[in-house]
């Protein structure tokens, strides 16, 4: 596939610099592009770097100087390089259409150009909207509504009376819908908490591989829309997670927690049971967030159990002073030994 520059910067909305009818062959990366290939830079000052490679032609942010090369001034590079990789190297998908080896159960209304792959089953009373794609080895459980343009890639479970709208994307190995970690001690026996709720995912939700997203007990576990969720990520029951909020890689949550809009969870959080997170925080990795919590809006948060990064910062500095005080301490200590000793010797002297 090829495309012309002035092609390139019409997708991208940008301000195209040099030969409009130079034929871009591919996306290519800043550290070895191939001749032919369009690149970006984040920031002007790459400009030299991105010049000596033999790349055809630059995204660039807005403001950067002139360049031996053809460049395109866009407000976010990444966004535009996004857009042409999708033009390039666009995801494979499966034509639409119904595998013979799927199990199609009763009363399932399936839209318009749908994929259902090879050894899918969908029970009684499912939706799929138009354009969606169920692939391989999955598992659509009883009453679940799915909507519109959503990819359920190989080996994906939704339990019975889920409810994943339009948009949404979950990859192999997700869990949507199991049961909540619900369990009451009565005479050294654990018994088990009926979980009765269901999963709502709202629209352009992505949902990484190996995920799970517990049902409610009562009520729905709730993800709002625009919200990426990662690899190997914990959710469970009665949890509410607010829009365009981003829950990185072995994150887990804990029962009705509700975390807000706009929010980050690094790597490896663990937030504990009725934890509030307000908007627009941003929680660091490894921190641990105690059970009732509440995280103020417009915050960070660092440490175990989590502080306001000011106050981390100084305990932080206090860490690594440690071993100079644990010095001195044992310097002074010393000192006051020998003084008491002395002290001891005079006193025995004066009797």
């Amino acid at each position: 596939m090829e495309m012309k520059l002035k092609d390139i910067a019409e997708l991208c909305g940008g301000k195209l610099s040099g030969d409009p009818k130079v034929q871009i062959t591919g996306a290519g990366d800043l550290q070895s592009p191939n001749k032919g290939e369009i690149i970006f830079i984040v920031s002007p000052e790459y400009i030299e770097k991105a010049e000596k490679t033999n790349a055809e032609a630059i995204l660039v942010p807005n403001g950067t100087a002139k360049s031996k090369k053809p460049t395109i001034e866009v407000a976010n590079p990444k966004i535009a390089f996004a857009l042409v990789m999708n033009k390039f190297v666009p995801e494979p998908k499966p034509q639409p259409g119904i595998d013979k080896t799927s199990i199609i159960g009763k009363n399932c209304h399936i839209g318009n150009n749908v994929h259902i792959g090879p050894y899918t089953v969908l029970s009684d009373n499912v939706t799929l909207g138009e354009n969606t794609i169920v692939e391989s080895n999955s598992y659509i459980g009883q009453n679940v509504k799915i909507g519109n343009n959503c990819r359920l890639f190989p080996k994906v479970t939704v339990y019975y009376n889920c409810i994943i709208k339009n948009n949404v994307r979950a990859h192999s190995g997700t869990v949507i819908g199991s049961d909540g970690f619900g369990y009451e001690k009565q005479n050294e026996v654990y018994h088990k908490i009926p979980q009765a709720g269901n999963v709502v995912v709202e629209d352009n939700v992505e949902i990484g591989a190996n995920a799970a997203i517990d049902r409610a007990t009562l009520g729905s576990t709730i993800i709002r829309s625009g919200t990426k969720i990662d690899n190997l990520v914990m959710i469970a029951h009665n949890v509410e997670i607010g829009s365009d909020t981003l829950i990185v890689s072995q994150v887990g949550i804990a029962g009705s927690s509700k975390i807000g809009n706009n929010c980050i969870l690094a790597g490896q959080v663990g937030v504990g049971n009725y934890v509030t997170i307000e908007d627009n925080v941003i929680v660091g990795a490894q921190c641990g967030v105690p059970m009732k919590k509440r995280l103020r809006a417009n915050e960070i948060y660092l440490g175990s159990p989590v502080r306001k990064i000011k106050d981390m910062a100084e305990i932080f500095a206090l860490e690594g002073m440690l071993p100079k005080f644990f010095s001195k301490f044992k310097r002074l200590r010393k000192d006051m030994d020998e003084l008491k000793e002395q002290v001891d010797n005079e006193t025995k002297g004066s009797r």
